[in-house]
């Protein structure tokens, strides 16, 4: 059964996130960061992050591994280039974690899979099939797969371990979505 990872938006209010928290069982939150500076980013992850990790939801930041100590959140999602990927795998692994998203192809994957990451997310390009991705990695590889869906296909049979749903599909999304 595939756990729940949620994607925020940065306008995601505390009274949204409680709500959506309590009615769904989420493994994982993805704070979108926008065009926010550093330090309201900051800011914003340490209220909703004490929030989510109420529920042991894991917190993750989006592309800023230096701010993920000075917000108290749980990780990073990398989706830059490799370069970055590593360089934040250096400053964060073992403690915290890393994880990485758009990817293009299974060459890709396979490269990025190959580093100290925790998670590979698939379906968050429009360029690729996600899903077919996504069950191909969680069929043949270790390092965990998640699925971003769109919130309106059928996730029965899914085979990888997480499955995404952006905000705009939060209220879409159902508990049994997942499994």
């Amino acid at each position: 059964m595939a756990e729940i990872f949620l994607i925020a938006e940065p306008e995601l209010s505390v009274g949204r996130l409680e709500a959506t928290l309590a009615r769904l069982p989420a493994a994982a939150l993805l704070l979108k960061a926008g065009e926010e500076d550093d330090f309201a980013y900051t800011d914003r992850a340490k209220t909703l992050a004490k929030i989510a990790q109420k529920t042991n939801c894991a917190v993750l930041l989006d592309n800023r591994p230096h701010l993920v100590r000075k917000a108290y959140v749980d990780g990073v999602h990398m989706s830059g280039g490799i370069k970055a990927l590593r360089e934040a795998i250096e400053e964060l692994k073992p403690d915290f974690i890393v994880g990485t998203g758009d990817i293009g192809s299974r060459h890709e994957a396979m490269t990025r899979g190959e580093l100290e990451i925790d998670y590979l997310m698939f379906g968050d390009r429009d360029d690729i099939e996600g899903r077919e991705m996504a069950d191909w990695w969680a069929e043949t590889f270790e390092v965990p797969s998640v699925y971003c869906a769109d919130g309106t296909q059928d996730l029965s049979g899914l085979k990888c371990e997480f499955v995404a749903f952006t905000q705009a599909n939060w209220d879409n999304a159902a508990p049994g979505d997942a499994s």
